[in-house]
């Protein structure tokens, strides 16, 4: 498995996207390494920490067959924002 290339797929694919669903964008980048990661398994939350009034940090574990990214997600319930803090590829 290509891991540099993977990371640099999810982290274009992450630029270029205009969708406001950052999970269903890295998982969509990821089937287009099916072969390499293996077929989807599920989704979860990690963990859930409230970092100040507005902000709150998520960590998402997305399976797959082969391997696990974890996304460290950043959201503002009130404006519905959604930024990437990082993601890990293990």
């Amino acid at each position: 498995m290509n891991i540099r290339k993977i990371k640099l797929a999810l982290s274009v694919g992450l630029m270029n996207s205009d969708s406001g669903n950052i999970l269903q964008v890295m998982k969509e980048q990821m089937h287009v390494f099916k072969g390499e990661v293996g077929n989807f398994l599920g989704l979860s939350e990690v963990n859930n920490n409230r970092l100040n009034r507005n902000h709150v940090k998520h960590t998402y574990a997305m399976r797959f067959e082969n391997c696990t990214l974890n996304v460290d997600l950043v959201t503002n319930p009130r404006t519905k924002t959604q930024v990437v803090q990082g993601f890990q590829l293990s």
